[in-house]
């Protein structure tokens, strides 16, 4: 339970670094690179993110089959499916390296249209060194799933922070000396490597790691590959989502549109970081519940329980962007991204509710019923590819926001909490009557802020600054007075006195 706990606290701690440097990182990375080449960097790493998904979803499946045998106490089937995993890595990595090599012979006849020659020859040489970066992650990707199914959480967030806090320096560092995104391709690979070292070591050391081949499991292997499908489903629908847009705008706008998208996507990332740093860490826990019982009702209560505390935090944020957003990106990084805050801002609003309810993905996959939400968001993910391409050409960035909002909102929000209510039975009515009970508050607490907008119509940081500070203690105010339950003000007192 420590573990887990700590593991909460210690993401929002990672998320709270990683995004208060990112808003210091991206205004210097602009600073020494161009807006084309910034947005090259991007298209290029939207390219390659395809490749990553080569992964066919096997680290969230050996999780829950790993903390299934654990649940079990069956030491052999643990080591029997790490080797078996191995193998399978060993395949698809191959693969992967074989795609990337068919890719990379056509960036040219992809992109020779709104690329120049030398920005065409530093879009193949960071390929190269991109694919490289995932032909080593892929196999790696079974220590760190090892890592959460013995929900060793707070080794994985120190990680995670250590690299936060050194990347952006030894980018500083060698942009001062030269500065392009091909080097900022190589940073990255290097500090993915470290990540991935640190992993390795910790499986060995700490965990007894033992991948030991006892027999081909045809039955598991099968069961394994149809889960496996159904969460690589789920991750390209993520790639559709996040990277096509800016593939396609790349293709029909250029690289200064790219980079604009990738700033608004950038705010929403982190936006959405704080949904996953809760529900990333209940996967393990929840397997365990399946595997041992069917106690539905405990599976509910955590739903509702957790999804509270999402929407606390999240409808926080959410809230205060869409009123100070488009201040906030002008003092951040200057003239020429306002289109970034209205991508944000659709995008944001968006994703609230799959964000709140983002543990039902870990119940899903716990029962092994996530077929269909990846099958839905398969067709929804097609759905906005197919109409993001000619709203790109009317609209450019904002065109294809429209398109990724209303299929979250088609998505997302309405055939999503049908299938929850009818066949998982979770309690869809009880859990919106409690969102509700937190939204009156919200409501009050954005439309004094809105008539403090009316009367404060000066710009600058300070200004700024302060408005957020009031917002963030009205908010927490008439939170916990009018908001909060006895349980989630137990966890703020827990805080502050050390109880958790």
């Amino acid at each position: 339970m420590n573990q887990r706990r700590f593991g909460v606290i210690l993401s929002y701690i990672s998320m709270g670094m990683n995004i208060i440097i990112q808003f210091a990182y991206i205004p210097i990375l602009l600073h020494y690179l161009t807006k084309n080449e910034y947005g090259l960097y991007q298209l290029i790493g939207s390219l390659i993110a395809y490749m990553a998904v080569m992964d066919f979803g096997l680290s969230t499946t050996i999780v829950r089959y790993y903390s299934k045998y654990k649940a079990l106490r069956d030491k052999k089937g643990e080591e029997n499916i790490l080797a078996i995993f191995s193998i399978i890595y060993g395949i698809i990595t191959i693969v992967c390296i074989l795609i990337g090599g068919v890719l990379y012979s056509f960036i040219e006849s992809i992109y020779g249209n709104t690329l120049n020659v030398a920005e065409l020859n530093s879009a193949k040489t960071m390929f190269l060194i991109l694919l490289g970066n995932v032909a080593i992650t892929i196999p790696s990707n079974i220590f760190a799933a090892v890592i959460i199914a013995h929900e060793r959480f707070i080794f994985l967030r120190l990680v995670a922070i250590l690299q936060t806090c050194l990347k952006p320096l030894a980018v500083i560092s060698v942009f001062a000396y030269e500065a392009n995104a091909i080097n900022l391709a190589i940073i990255n690979t290097f500090f993915n490597f470290f990540v991935i070292t640190c992993n390795i070591y910790y499986c060995y050391k700490k965990l007894n790691f033992k991948a030991k081949f006892y027999y081909w499991d045809k039955l598991l292997v099968k069961e394994v590959l149809v889960f496996s499908f159904f969460i690589f489903l789920n991750v390209i629908v993520d790639q559709l989502y996040w990277k096509t847009s800016q593939l396609v705008l790349g293709a029909v706008s250029g690289t200064v549109a790219v980079a604009v998208y990738a700033v608004a996507v950038q705010l929403d990332m982190a936006f959405m970081s704080f949904s996953t740093g809760i529900s990333g860490v209940f996967l393990p826990k929840l397997s365990a519940i399946v595997a041992t019982t069917k106690n539905m009702i405990a599976v509910d209560e955590l739903f509702i329980r957790i999804g509270r505390i999402q929407y606390l935090i999240l409808a926080f944020i959410c809230s205060g962007f869409l009123i100070y957003g488009k201040q906030f990106i002008f003092l951040w990084i200057g003239d020429g991204f306002e289109e970034a805050y209205y991508i944000a801002s659709l995008l944001m609003v968006a994703l609230l509710v799959p964000l709140i309810q983002s543990l039902g993905v870990s119940i899903l996959q716990a029962m092994n019923k996530h077929a269909f939400r990846s099958k839905l968001y398969t067709l929804i993910a097609i759905f906005n590819f197919v109409i993001s391409i000619p709203l790109a050409k009317q609209y450019g960035g904002i065109g294809c926001a429209i398109a990724t909002s209303g299929a979250f909102f088609l998505g997302g929000w309405i055939i999503i909490n049908i299938y929850y209510y009818k066949i998982i039975h979770l309690d869809i009515l009880k859990f919106f009557k409690e969102i509700l009970n937190l939204t009156i508050p919200l409501l009050i607490v954005a439309f004094f802020a809105l008539l403090g907008e009316h009367f404060i119509t000066e710009t600058s940081i300070s200004i700024l600054v302060g408005k957020i500070m009031v917002y963030i203690a009205f908010y927490g105010i008439i939170m916990w007075k009018f908001g909060m339950n006895k349980y989630e003000k137990g966890l703020i007192v827990g805080l502050f006195h050390g109880r958790i």
